[in-house]
């Protein structure tokens, strides 16, 4: 589940060339977002599944997230460093199945904080796997409980307001970095 072009078409290159089923997820807001462009690569640049992007290295606390919210957490992460002077690490999973969990245990062994942060809902979505892996084979590495942001537990409604309400936006995720930071 890419969160920019240059991701998308590495992981779309690697889905196409590869012989088992994949199932490739490519947010709505990719395809406005000026935050996904960069130069193209070249035909033979791929990205091989479950491997993660360090977006932003950090000490303090770790967020891992994938899709839309990357850019979102980033301006969150951003606004961390410059208003509460907390250096956040954001990891962009880039691939669900199978996930980078080298690159999750390091970072969380390094911040001893973690953010799980997803579009989907918060009650049984994804990011509740990677906590609950993260709280059962990382505990003595956490100084806090491992949070998480996630949608409402509703339907995400198709008009920009509604997705707007239900969806983490940036406020949503620099509010649960700066309770998680004050642990």
């Amino acid at each position: 589940m890419p969160s920019n072009a240059l991701d998308a078409i590495g992981l779309l290159r690697t889905a196409i060339r590869c012989d088992d089923p994949v199932l490739f997820l490519e947010h709505k807001n990719l395809y406005r977002s000026v935050f996904g462009r960069s130069v193209y690569p070249g035909p033979e640049y791929t990205i091989p599944f479950g491997k993660a992007s360090i977006v932003k290295s950090g000490k303090d606390l770790t967020v891992i997230t994938y899709g839309a919210v990357v850019p979102r957490a980033l301006e969150a992460a951003r606004r961390m460093e410059r208003e509460l002077g907390v250096d956040v690490e954001l990891i962009d999973l880039r691939s669900l199945s199978p996930y980078d969990w080298d690159a999750i245990a390091t970072s969380v062994k390094k911040t001893s904080k973690v953010l799980v942060a997803h579009e989907d809902m918060k009650s049984w979505g994804y990011g509740a796997e990677i906590a609950a892996r993260i709280g059962d084979e990382l505990f003595h590495d956490l100084d806090a409980p491992v949070r998480r942001v996630g949608a409402m537990d509703t339907f995400v409604g198709y008009q920009p307001l509604l997705e707007n309400e239900i969806l983490p936006q940036v406020e949503h995720l620099f509010r649960a970095m700066r309770d998680l930071a004050s642990f």
